[in-house]
């Protein structure tokens, strides 16, 4: 398994925003109870996230990204994705 650290950029429509926010947090919350995503938020000045991702590959993460509610609905306008390798903390091995 390998972890990837995911930032994401949300769209200035803060309508669009709120509308699809309730499923967005439904779709992370089986994300979280899946074990595929481990951390999820928001940055504090609402203009994007980071989620944090354990998952066997890239592969296996696309799906689930291009799923979320955010993507699809297009809240998300940029997605930067990073490898990641916790050595230290709650997801250090």
């Amino acid at each position: 398994m390998a972890f990837f650290t995911v930032v994401w950029r949300y769209t200035d429509d803060i309508a669009l925003i709120d509308e699809a926010r309730g499923p967005h947090g439904a779709y992370l919350k089986d994300l979280i109870a899946s074990g595929s995503l481990r951390i999820a938020g928001p940055f504090e000045d609402g203009t994007g996230g980071i989620l944090v991702f354990e998952v066997a590959d890239h592969a296996e993460l696309k799906p689930l990204l291009d799923n979320d509610p955010y993507v699809a609905r297009g809240v998300v306008v940029d997605t930067q994705i990073y490898p990641f390798k916790p050595v230290l903390g709650a997801l250090a091995a």
